[in-house]
């Protein structure tokens, strides 16, 4: 029951509980965060492996990035198991005080070198320094020499803020199928812990909306649709993503895969349980349905929401997003570096440079000077879902900017079975971006319920000239290619995937256990079209491959037009409108939700959700 795939729902949240309690009781791994395994033990009345919360102090010690994670386990020790008998005083004495060593802020002295501005690291931050205070109101905290009640103040400002940027704007790392476990890192320890009942109540309700979201966008266990941020080992099949574990705990659906998982963790030991209508709604997977959202902001319209340029409280918001050039909070940034040597973004100008040339070359001119990699601006969301198979598009986001962790486009049909393409930005699979996860440019992707056409548009001496699919044909139960079109089924799910150029296949260079994964197509502009596909709608596979092989499909340059034969004819170009039956589509302007169980507009503060007879409304007063 521990780490099999459950491709469909199984057990009561009860035994799926205990099961993930005991699955991460077995075990005890090491490093940074290997030590929330042991919270499960406490949580079970288990004695602890002390060593890897000793490790994980000597990391927080070593000031690294992502230290404030370790903090918030120790935490929930503190608040929760405190007292108990399976682990010793000593260590409890040990954990108290990386508390009041803690830098928690950059306004407090010292200690440089990790990462504030990130929507999940901010959120960590100030949880920790909440529950810090709380639990030391009159002591004095060694780095500022403030006391407890001081970091307690001044957390709740930026918590409140925080909450209130999440109800009305979304999440900029939207979707993120590793980044929302760090978001419930917090937001479980602020449910359970938080003295203020508005935090307590909204961090609740966000939670809510972190699970309705799973629910959305996942596919029988796996969060399979676009990621705002994510990484190699998240997409490359899905049994290696940090999500699965949540949404097996709370869905039913997924796998097990990790005994020391963020948001998983704190789940499975809080009071917090799920709205049944949300778990409902997960497994809603027939009839199709189709959901539309939005998420974040472009800078450039953040004073049409009251915002300001100037306010470093604003500024939460704006480094949050990671559009850290432009040109309206460059002073505002500035004004950040020299006053606490905060330096907000990575170096990737060689990046920028080549693009610049690149726009001289094409157009005679720079026509766009807005290169930040790490934005994450506003972004328009499509996910196509039915009981077979899950198609899921960032529509029409940043295309030709650089790119860094954003996952575009995705194509799913179980926990192996999955496809994407994507422009390499490294030869390996760290980098950020890399081989697989990211886009060193990225493409222009349009969906229309079950097809997607991406456009990859790179320069022709860019370092990787091509764009390539994760197709990994051991995965499928059929693989049949013809002409420029590669269709696979998997049960009674079926995708046709086209190249404008034929592709080659090659094996997976970073792990022998997936022979052959990879579909290149070696140029550096490349159309690529998927129409997905069941058995219930097609009949056999042949039927779905003869149909979709025989359709008109033209495409020149970059852009591209398929007659598919079950939507209709469709076409996109790099810069022109998207089109479906000679109609413009729009792929802008949704609203915050748009789908069959809720629809609410963008800087809505209320949230309704309906399904089969059960309903749950989250309702803020922000």
């Amino acid at each position: 029951m521990n780490d099999i795939y459950w491709p469909t729902p199984q057990g009561t949240y009860d035994e799926r509980r205990q099961a993930y309690l005991e699955y991460c009781a077995a075990q005890s791994p090491g490093g940074k965060f290997g030590f929330l395994s042991q919270i499960a033990r406490l949580e079970l009345g288990r004695d602890v492996d002390e060593q890897p919360i000793r490790e994980a102090i000597e990391f927080v010690y070593s000031n690294q990035d992502c230290n404030d994670f370790s903090l918030a386990g120790f935490l929930r020790i503190l608040y929760k198991y405190k007292h108990s008998p399976h682990i010793s005083q000593e260590l409890i004495g040990e954990l108290e005080k990386t508390l009041l060593w803690f830098k928690y802020w950059w306004d407090e002295p010292g200690r440089l070198g990790r990462c504030y501005w990130t929507e999940n690291h901010q959120i960590i931050f100030h949880s920790d320094e909440l529950l810090a205070g709380q639990l030391f109101p009159d002591a004095t905290f060694e780095n500022d020499g403030n006391s407890g009640q001081y970091h307690i103040d001044h957390a709740l400002h930026y918590i409140r803020r925080w909450l209130t940027f999440r109800v009305r704007f979304g999440f900029s790392e939207w979707l993120s199928n590793i980044y929302f476990e760090e978001d419930l890192l917090a937001l479980v320890n602020l449910y359970d812990f938080a003295q203020q009942d508005d935090v307590r109540e909204n961090a609740g309700k966000i939670i809510d909306m972190l699970m309705f979201e799973m629910a959305l966008h996942s596919y029988r266990g796996v969060m399979g649709c676009t990621h705002g941020r994510t990484y190699t080992r998240l997409i490359k099949g899905a049994r290696g993503e940090d999500a699965s574990n949540t949404i097996k705990l709370m869905f039913g659906m997924g796998v097990f895969n990790n005994p020391a998982t963020l948001g998983t963790v704190q789940l499975v030991t809080s009071g917090y349980r799920c709205p049944p209508v949300i778990e409902a709604i997960a497994a809603d997977l027939v009839p199709a349905r189709l959901m539309k959202e939005r998420h974040s902001l472009n800078i450039a319209d953040a004073h049409r929401y009251g915002l300001s340029y100037d306010s470093a409280d604003d500024g939460h918001l704006y480094w949050s997003i990671q559009d850290y050039v432009h040109p309206a909070v460059m002073g505002l940034n500035e004004r950040l570096r020299t006053t606490h040597g905060v330096s907000l973004h990575e170096d990737y100008q060689s990046t920028y440079d080549r693009l610049y040339q690149w726009q001289i070359a094409e157009y005679g001119e720079i026509v766009d000077a807005e290169m930040e990699c790490h934005a994450m601006t506003e972004v328009h969301v499509q996910t196509y879902r039915t009981g077979d198979y899950m198609l899921s598009a960032a529509q029409d986001y940043r295309a030709g900017k650089p790119g860094y962790q954003q996952h575009p486009w995705q194509a799913t049909l179980g926990i192996d079975a999955l496809v994407f393409t994507n422009h390499p930005g490294a030869d390996d699979e760290i980098s950020r971006p890399n081989f697989w996860a990211g886009n060193c440019i990225l493409p222009r992707v349009a969906q229309h319920e079950n097809v997607l056409i991406c456009i990859h548009h790179v320069p022709k001496n860019d370092p990787f000239p091509y764009s390539h699919a994760y197709f990994p044909r051991d995965a499928f139960v059929e693989v049949v290619e013809r002409g420029n079109w590669v269709f696979g089924r998997k049960d009674d799910g079926y995708i046709a995937l086209y190249s404008q150029h034929k592709v080659t296949w090659h094996e997976d260079r970073f792990n022998v256990a997936h022979p052959i994964i990879e579909a290149r197509a070696a140029s550096p502009d490349n159309v690529w079209i998927v129409e997905m596909g069941n058995a219930k709608q097609w009949g056999d596979f042949e039927h779905f491959v003869a149909a979709v092989a025989g359709a008109h499909v033209n495409v020149a340059h970059i852009a591209g037009y398929y007659a598919s034969p079950s939507v209709g004819d469709i076409s996109l170009t790099w810069q022109g409108a998207f089109k479906v039956k000679g109609e413009v589509v729009e792929l802008h302007n949704y609203p915050r939700f748009d789908n069959p169980y809720c629809t609410a507009d963008f800087d809505a503060h209320e949230y309704h959700i309906a399904f089969n007879g059960m309903s749950h409304t989250m309702k803020f007063d922000v």
